[in-house]
């Protein structure tokens, strides 16, 4: 477990500075966006809406989507914006996982201590997941601050229990994408064709996940199999329902311990080009 903790730290101490920019860069951006509720009125937008087919006010949280300050902030932020946030994470861990070292042939050197595979391949993972989560904290303490000292937040009610539950699911998530490039990358060993591939089931998974309103009826089940299905903000965050919170969390924790799994047992047994 020291050795984790320590490859863990190291890792996290290369990436300060990217995690410093990218943190500050989304907490601004989200407090921006809680900012322009004072100067909007998003009521208005419920004329607008109205003339738009169902389904299209459907995939963006329903009408209190943008009839309320927290409709407003979820569609900007967590259903756009928040593609960007998935697209750095698929990143950073595409260029931290293996191929890395691998690449710079050092894997060989790195392997020929005292550490096992699987140790070192744990202390990538709790270096992601340390990542994100510290990452959200950032972003979420940015937001949190912007419902502080927003008169349109303060007036409609501060939900600290729809935010944190949006942080935790969020990081759950995010958690999938990393998980998915480490898999990847202990398969090709390559830092452009993990990223490549990881990107691809990313957006594969979004599509699947915010569109399923417009496929037939019959096939509307294969929203099942997209995690960003479960990344269920709008019922959280704007309507304050939490009756499927604990299931969409048990699925991606889940899908985050079989992508676990398998990157463990194919790493131990890939051969390590040197």
């Amino acid at each position: 477990m020291r050795k984790i903790l320590s490859i863990t730290i190291e890792h996290f101490h290369e990436k300060r500075w990217i995690f410093i920019l990218f943190g500050l860069l989304m907490g601004f951006t989200g407090f921006i966006m809680i900012t322009l509720v004072d100067f909007l009125d998003v009521s208005a937008y419920a004329v607008i809406l109205e003339t738009f087919p169902v389904e299209f006010v459907d995939l963006v949280g329903g009408f209190e989507a943008f009839t309320s300050p927290y409709g407003f902030v979820n569609v900007e932020l967590f259903a756009f914006v928040w593609i960007f946030v998935g697209i750095f994470i698929v990143f950073v861990a595409s260029g931290s996982a293996l191929p890395s070292e691998v690449e710079d042939k050092t894997i060989d050197l790195i392997l020929s201590k005292p550490i096992s595979r699987s140790t070192y391949l744990m202390s990538k993972i709790f270096f992601l997941f340390l990542f994100v989560t510290t990452l959200m904290a950032v972003v979420f303490a940015f937001i949190g601050l912007g419902m502080m000292t927003s008169p349109t937040f303060i007036d409609y009610g501060l939900y600290w229990d729809r935010l944190l539950l949006v942080y935790i699911i969020n990081v759950v998530h995010l958690g999938t994408l990393a998980m998915t490039a480490l898999l990847f990358a202990t398969i090709t060993l390559n830092s452009k064709k993990t990223m490549g591939i990881a990107l691809a089931i990313m957006f594969l998974m979004f599509f699947l996940g915010t569109l399923w309103h417009f496929l037939p009826d019959e096939q509307q089940f294969i929203k099942y199999f997209s995690t960003w299905f479960y990344l269920d903000t709008s019922d959280l965050f704007v309507q304050g329902i939490f009756d499927n919170f604990l299931r969409d969390l048990l699925v991606l924790l889940g899908v985050n311990m079989s992508l676990i799994v398998s990157s463990l047992l194919i790493f131990r047994r890939r051969d390590i080009p040197v």
